[in-house]
């Protein structure tokens, strides 16, 4: 069994409205939910200001496309909705570690601003971060490889093998033993 742990740099400052917007159609939201979601978000604006000796400097407005709120109790679930895609098109790849009693298949857990990919071989892991990684790449997001890991065990023993390449340039790490 193989896993890696996938997590998003910034996850709530970089969903784009526009993905938020397209996922909520995508699983069939409400079409007054969906207008409601276009309108708040076109709404939103932030200023910059600089203090100075003299007098502050403010910008003009600054219109936000992207980012959800941490501190709003509904961001945990767009984050969530925004994800729905990406993992019907991992359980669709049928790549999954298969647990023994119940023959489910288990590809992965999402939890928060990151995922948890199982898969039964490295071959497959391979395959379901670089599913992720042209996901992530299309809606603008970007893995926060400091906090990515990967592991394998065989026969319940703990492996050595290869980082997983992100991208021509990236790698996620293998996870360091003792580290959490």
């Amino acid at each position: 069994m193989c896993m890696a742990w996938i997590d998003y740099q910034k996850a709530f400052s970089r969903v784009p409205h526009s993905w938020i917007i397209k996922s909520l159609e995508l699983i069939g939201i409400n079409n007054k939910v969906i207008s409601f979601a276009k309108k708040v978000t076109s709404y939103w604006r932030t200023r910059m200001r600089l203090h100075t000796e003299n007098k502050p400097i403010e910008t003009e407005d600054i219109k936000i496309q992207c980012r959800i709120f941490q501190a709003d109790s509904l961001s945990p679930q767009l984050f969530c909705i925004c994800l729905i895609p990406l993992t019907e098109h991992l359980n669709r790849l049928n790549t999954g570690y298969e647990e023994h009693t119940t023959k489910t298949k288990i590809s992965h857990l999402l939890y928060m601003d990151g995922f948890k990919l199982i898969a039964k071989s490295e071959e497959r892991l391979q395959k379901q971060v670089q599913i992720v990684k042209t996901f992530s790449d299309d809606i603008h997001m970007e893995f926060g490889l400091e906090k990515c890991a990967n592991i394998a065990f065989k026969r319940v023993k703990l492996v050595h093998w290869q980082n997983l390449v992100n991208d021509i340039n990236r790698e996620i790490q293998e996870a360091e033993l003792g580290k959490t």
